[in-house]
């Protein structure tokens, strides 16, 4: 970690101190600032972050509460590394509680804002771009929750998707899975534009566990 690296995310709103932390080192565990299976040190992040030790070592116990960091009595906090069944766990979660979101979002949905949607897909699988590719996937999961009209439900799964977002950066490198996660997202709007809520959810389903098991596969390669 380089100290230059981390004044990016040094304190600046008027939020309490501890929500403050929090949401930096969150996101700098997000933005892949430290990697996976490293040693925090509580002393080098605040100095970094120009704050005490103690908001910073609430934040640690927070995060780790929520999957991000590990804590090992007599030995420190590291970044955490999830096992296959951990991954699969919560690969599970996000599936049941996307086709809920679906099956909810679906009376919400137009035929204009699907037209819109696949139209801005297909002009998406003509770009080699990683960010524009990841934003278009991202727009259609965050369409669907939106849709859903449900605040609890999105923010269960925007937890899931914080936890899982690092692992999702490996797809994203991958030009032949990004095109296929475009492809796969044509299949779920296209059902839905048949009113086709079944077969919707079964692209859906598909979907995610695929991507599931093409991250565990990359990690036992890697």
């Amino acid at each position: 970690m380089e100290k230059s690296e981390v004044k990016n995310y040094k304190i600046k709103n008027k939020k309490t101190l501890n929500q403050q932390v929090y949401e930096s080192l969150k996101q700098m565990l997000l933005d892949n600032i430290f990697e996976v299976g490293q040693k925090l040190n509580e002393t080098d992040i605040a100095e970094a972050l120009g704050v005490s030790a103690t908001p910073v070592r609430e934040t640690f116990r927070r995060l780790a509460t929520e999957g991000f960091l590990e804590v090992i009595p007599y030995k420190g906090v590291y970044v955490k590394e999830f096992s296959e069944k951990e991954l699969i766990e919560v690969y599970e979660c996000r599936q049941a509680l996307e086709k809920l979101a679906l099956e909810l979002a679906m009376p919400n949905i137009s035929e204009d804002e699907i037209d819109n949607l696949i139209e801005e897909i297909e002009e998406n699988t003509k770009i080699n771009d990683i960010d524009s590719n990841v934003d278009m996937s991202n727009k259609l999961h965050n369409f669907i929750v939106e849709k859903s009209g449900n605040k609890r439900l999105k923010k269960l799964i925007g937890n899931l998707n914080d936890v899982l977002i690092r692992d999702r950066n490996i797809s994203a490198s991958d030009k032949i899975r990004r095109k296929e996660i475009l492809e796969e997202h044509l299949n779920i709007l296209n059902a839905l534009k048949e009113k086709n809520l079944e077969q919707a959810k079964k692209y859906l389903q598909d979907h995610i566990k695929k991507g599931c098991y093409y991250i565990i596969n990359k990690k036992k390669i890697n």
